[in-house]
C-alpha cells in the first residue's frame, strides 16, 4: 500500500465508499452456483464483500442485491481486485448508467441514514 508524507495510506478509489452491511448473493462467471455474501462497504466503483465461497483474485462475479420493494434483485458485474483478510474487494465491470445511478442514490440515502466513510 502506497503512503503519502505523512505516513498515512493514500487513497486510490475514484470513488467515495461508505460502510452498510448488506447480505448479497454472487455467482462466479464459471458457474450457476450461488453463494451467501456480505457486503462491508459500498462505492460506485465497487464493493468489500466476506464470504465463505472460495474466490480468487481476477475471478468474474455477478453481485446479487436484494432491496426491499424492488420484484428482482439487482445484478452487478465486477472482478475480484483483492483477496486478503479484511475480505474481497470487488471492482465493477460493465455497470449500466441505470445500475451505476441507482448505487449512487443507495449510497446518499444510507449516508442520510448514518452510514459512516469507509
Amino acid at each position: 500500500m502506497e503512503h503519502g508524507d505523512d505516513g498515512r495510506p493514500v487513497e486510490r478509489r475514484k470513488h467515495a465508499r461508505i460502510q452498510k452491511t448488506l447480505p448479497v448473493h454472487i455467482r462466479s462467471q464459471n458457474s450457476d452456483e450461488r453463494h451467501a455474501a456480505e457486503i462491508v462497504n459500498i462505492g460506485g466503483g465497487g464493493v468489500l464483500l466476506r464470504t465463505d465461497a472460495t474466490v480468487d483474485t481476477n475471478d468474474q462475479l455477478t453481485i446479487e442485491l436484494d432491496l426491499v420493494g424492488e420484484s428482482k434483485p439487482i445484478s452487478v458485474f465486477g472482478t475480484v481486485v483483492r483477496n486478503d483478510a479484511r475480505g474481497l474487494g470487488v471492482s465493477f465491470v460493465r455497470i449500466s448508467e441505470i445500475t451505476s445511478d441507482l448505487i449512487a442514490y443507495l449510497i446518499r440515502k444510507w449516508e442520510r441514514e448514518g452510514a459512516h466513510p469507509a
